[in-house]
C-alpha cells in the first residue's frame, strides 16, 4: 500500500470517528445548544489538535519507540516535553473556553465538547497513519485503527468537555491543573498503546467513565433553566411513549373498554325511542 493511500485512509477514519463523537455526545441535547459555536469550536479544535499529534509525535512517541526496540536510552528530557506540552495544551484551550461570548451563553461544555472532537479526530488521523505504515495492513492494525479513531475523539471531548464546564464556574486553573494531569498520563501511555494493543484494556475504562460522566453532568449544564424544563418534560414523554410500547396488552384492553362503551351507549340510545313508540 502506498502512503498516499495510507494518509487518505487515516483521515477518513479521524473524520468518521469525529462525526461518531459528535453523535453520541450532543444528540441527546439537540435543539438546546448553541450549535454555531460547536462549529467554529470543532474548527478551532482541527488546528490545534494538528499542532498537537505533530508535537506529541516527533517529540515524544518516538522517542519512547526506539527506547522500546532498545535503540537509544531513555531520556529525561522526554518526561518534561510530556509536561510541558500537557500544560500547554490545557492552557490554551482554557484561554479559549473562557472567552465571554461563551460564558454569556452557558456554552462552554458544548463548545468543549466539539473542540475536543476536533483535536481528538486529528490525533486519531495522525497515528492511526503512524500504525498503518509501522505494522502494515493487518487485523492487529486495523483494530488499532478503530480504536485510536473511536476512543481519542471522545477522550479529548470529554476532557475539554470537563474544562468548559470548571471554567464557567470560575474554576479556570483548577480545570487547566486537572486536564494536564490527563493529557500527560495519556501521553505516557500511548507509546505502550502503540506498541502493544493490549493497553488499551487500562485507557478504555477510564475513557468510558469520562464519557458517562460528560453526557449525563458535563454537557447539560450548557441548557438555560427553560431549556432544561423543556428538555425533561421530553425526556418524560419519551420516557412515557416507551412504556406505553412496552405494554402493548395494556393499551389494547384500554381501547377495547371504550370501544365496548361506546356500543352500549349505542344499544341505549336505540333502545329508547323503541319505548318511546310503545309507549305512544
Amino acid at each position: 500500500m502506498s502512503g498516499q493511500l495510507e494518509l487518505n485512509l487515516a483521515f477518513t477514519f479521524g473524520l468518521i470517528g469525529m462525526g461518531l463523537g459528535w453523535k453520541w455526545g450532543l444528540n441527546q441535547v439537540s435543539g438546546f445548544y448553541d450549535s454555531a459555536s460547536a462549529v467554529k469550536y470543532l474548527m478551532f479544535g482541527l488546528v490545534l489538535g494538528t499542532l498537537y499529534a505533530l508535537f506529541s509525535d516527533n517529540l515524544v512517541l518516538r522517542d519512547y519507540i526506539r527506547f522500546i526496540n532498545g535503540e537509544q536510552e531513555l531520556v529525561i528530557m522526554n518526561f518534561i516535553i510530556s509536561i510541558l506540552l500537557s500544560i500547554s495544551i490545557s492552557l490554551l484551550i482554557m484561554l479559549l473556553l473562557t472567552r465571554k461570548n461563551l460564558l454569556s451563553t452557558k456554552s462552554g461544555t458544548t463548545s468543549g465538547w466539539s473542540l475536543g472532537l476536533g483535536i481528538g479526530a486529528m490525533f486519531s488521523s495522525r497515528f492511526s497513519y503512524l500504525s498503518l505504515e509501522y505494522y502494515g495492513i493487518g487485523i492487529l492494525s486495523l483494530l488499532q485503527v478503530v480504536l485510536f479513531v473511536v476512543m481519542l475523539p471522545i477522550f479529548e471531548g470529554a476532557i475539554c468537555s470537563y474544562q468548559g464546564s470548571l471554567s464557567s464556574k470560575g474554576f479556570r486553573f483548577k480545570s487547566s491543573f486537572i486536564a494536564s494531569v490527563g493529557r500527560f498520563f495519556f501521553l505516557m501511555i500511548l507509546p505502550a498503546i502503540f506498541m502493544e494493543i493490549i493497553w488499551w484494556v487500562i485507557l478504555i475504562p477510564v475513557i468510558m467513565l469520562l464519557y458517562r460522566k460528560s453526557i449525563t453532568d458535563w454537557i447539560p449544564q450548557s441548557m438555560t433553566q427553560e431549556a432544561k424544563r423543556r428538555y425533561r418534560r421530553i425526556m418524560a414523554s419519551n420516557a412515557r411513549r416507551v412504556k406505553d410500547l412496552e405494554n402493548p396488552g395494556k393499551n389494547t384492553n384500554i381501547v377495547q373498554n371504550i370501544t365496548y362503551n361506546i356500543q352500549d351507549s349505542s344499544i341505549v340510545g336505540d333502545l329508547k325511542p323503541e319505548i318511546n313508540s310503545n309507549k305512544d
